[in-house]
């Protein structure tokens, strides 16, 4: 292959027949889609195991003498009420409310199917160690953390996962963040037409620290619903505290609305279905596009929650000497 110069002085390229044909560009969509169903087989053999288990699929018991407060219980409660009726407004305004329309899901609508697909991957936070705790007043059925790779057979497995309160969290802090960033930027670049994307998402990280760092901890003062069982002290506020405070618990959710909101933005820009995240798809015969888009978001997301929250997390936490001095319904059976 030889270059050469044109006679408007562009670079063209000589390429002689025993040259291979240029790398085409096939976009993330297939492999991001092999990584999504992967993942979903996983949590259908996870959960089916976890249901038909006997113990583990029964709540959590309650250990020790401490009894919660009653205004905490109630604060408890209405946490977890608020929680569903958030996730029942994500899923109808997202998810069924385009499908009616328009026989499609939205990126929006995969963020939120793929937020509470990927609440399975949230019993990662203590497959080593019992680095978060579980109030046992949660409405629960005990946790299916034995289930999951990479699980030490010496880790805890009978405390209270939620399963009111916590899949929303995988909503609002990722599906919820990018839609609202999004709007705001807008607002922001038609006020000022020279603003970056750089300083939007920075724009975005700042709110989504401030965000994460005010609602988990009235979250955790009001209701104990969970708590920090052990973190990095150098990392930490309130060391020692039933409410201790890792303050890159903040940092880490923030990266991931970041990141969310990137794709979402990115994909305004572009035609429908060309998303940075499904990109490629349309190389598969037309039959199969949809699924390739709809797994390679559920990838995505995966991808986005495990390398920028969960790993680092568990890091920060396996190596963390600030234990929290909890009550006993925030400890395991």
């Amino acid at each position: 292959m030889s270059l050469t110069t044109g006679p408007d002085d562009q670079v063209l390229d000589r390429r002689t027949p025993n040259d291979p044909p240029p790398l085409g560009r096939q976009g993330p969509a297939t492999f991001l889609a092999l990584i999504g169903a992967v993942w979903f087989v996983l949590c259908v053999y996870v959960i089916a195991r976890w249901v038909t288990s006997g113990e583990d699929f029964t709540p959590a018991p309650r250990v020790g003498p401490d009894v919660m407060e009653d205004w905490r219980l109630i604060a408890l409660r209405v946490f977890e009420a608020i929680s569903l009726a958030v996730m029942a407004a994500f899923v109808w305004y997202c998810v069924v409310k385009p499908l009616r329309a328009t026989g499609r899901l939205s990126l929006d609508g995969k963020f939120v199917l793929g937020g509470l697909i990927c609440f399975v991957a949230d019993a990662f936070l203590n497959v080593q160690e019992y680095l978060f705790a579980w109030n046992s007043a949660n409405v629960n059925r005990g946790v299916w953390v034995r289930f999951l790779p990479f699980h030490d057979p010496d880790a805890p497995t009978r405390y209270a996962e939620s399963l009111i309160w916590g899949p929303p969290m995988y909503i609002y802090f990722c599906a919820g963040v990018a839609i609202v960033a999004c709007h705001e930027a807008k607002r922001l670049r038609r006020r000022f037409p020279n603003l970056t994307k750089f300083r939007v998402f920075v724009c975005v990280f700042v709110f989504e620290f401030i965000f994460d760092f005010v609602v988990e901890n009235i979250v955790i003062r009001t209701t104990h619903a969970y708590a920090f069982a052990k973190t990095y002290e150098p990392l930490t506020l309130w060391a020692g505290e039933v409410h201790q405070f890792p303050i890159y618990e903040s940092v880490l959710v923030a990266f991931v609305g970041v990141v969310f909101t990137w794709a979402r933005m990115e994909a305004e820009e572009r035609p429908v279905g060309q998303s940075p995240i499904e990109f490629g798809a349309e190389r598969w015969r037309p039959a199969l596009q949809g699924h390739v888009r709809n797994f390679a978001v559920l990838g995505f997301c995966m991808v986005t929650l495990v390398f920028v929250y969960h790993l680092p997390f568990n890091w920060l936490g396996l190596i963390g000497t600030s234990y929290a001095d909890l009550p006993s319904y925030l400890l395991p059976g």
